[in-house]
């Protein structure tokens, strides 16, 4: 009759323990996600998009046609819009007086500028007879400011007396705003003679985007009879009221005399915008 049992150890060797197998995992790098990974994923998913919704298949080819049509009509329609408004001569305006003979005659023609045609247009109007000596305003050395709130053109600098006959010269003046014909009247002169200021246009939006001086008068065309124009010199402000707009030849030397006896203002540009075939004039007197 068996009373205990006894279960005998087991004996293990230090070197039967059992072995753990090392596994060793190497990371692998994902690939980095670039620019174009994002681009061409939207793409795939705007086409995924495209193909199971008719909706979205009709939706984004015609959003993406219309934003094409708006970019390019908004810098072709402004060179559009002045070639109408030149044909139909809504640019030759003046103010209509109850008095005869007020009525100024429209005038057209091709202008060809650069510094031959100011060589041209300066030697034309220094041989009239025409012209008075104004020594406050040819001596004058300076910058002053030209304003025409109607228009959204606000303090746009001047520099006096600038030498137009020089190419070099007058392009230097313009890239910061506009320029005084040299020779011609100033506000602080009491000689009753023409103001004569000119700047560049430029196609397109382009001053609308980009408010770059060196295009302000791409909006002068869009002045009326009745605008004010004012110019601060000296601490002080002189205001004109546009009389009248046209299109004038190169040898029309009014555009540096004025109306003889008169103080006049007159400002010109290339047009149409950016295109140097023709000048945009608009005369303005003191208010």
């Amino acid at each position: 009759m068996i009373y205990r049992y006894i279960k005998t150890p087991i004996k293990i060797k230090p070197e039967e323990h059992y072995k753990q197998e090392v596994i060793e995992i190497k990371r692998v790098d994902e690939p980095k996600l670039t620019l174009w990974d994002i681009i061409n994923g939207f793409i795939k998913d705007i086409n995924h998009l495209m193909i199971s919704s008719k909706f979205a298949g009709f939706i984004i080819p015609a959003s993406l046609i219309v934003v094409g049509v708006v970019i390019i009509w908004k810098q072709v329609w402004p060179e559009v819009e002045q070639y109408v408004r030149y044909s139909s001569g809504f640019y030759n305006s003046t103010n209509v007086a109850l008095v005869a003979g007020d009525y100024v005659e429209r005038v057209k023609y091709i202008s060809d500028p650069g510094s031959e045609y100011f060589k041209n247009l300066t030697s034309e109007a220094q041989q009239s007879t025409e012209t008075v000596q104004d020594p406050t305003s040819s001596n004058y050395k300076g910058r002053f400011t030209l304003s025409i709130a109607a228009i959204g053109l606000n303090d746009i600098p001047v520099v006096a007396n600038v030498n137009s006959g020089l190419e070099e010269e007058y392009q230097k003046q313009l890239k910061n705003g506009l320029a005084h014909f040299s020779g011609t009247g100033l506000p602080l002169s009491p000689v009753k003679n023409n103001i004569v200021i000119y700047g560049h246009s430029a196609s397109g939006d382009y001053y609308e985007r980009t408010h770059d001086k060196i295009a302000a008068f791409s909006l002068l065309n869009k002045v009326k009879v009745g605008d004010i124009v004012e110019i601060k010199m000296e601490g002080k402000s002189y205001q004109y009221r546009i009389v009248k707009s046209k299109i004038v030849e190169p040898n029309d030397i009014s555009i540096l005399t004025g109306q003889i006896g008169q103080k006049t203002l007159t400002l010109f540009t290339c047009f149409p915008n950016g295109n140097r075939a023709k000048r945009f004039v608009a005369i303005a007197k003191p208010v």
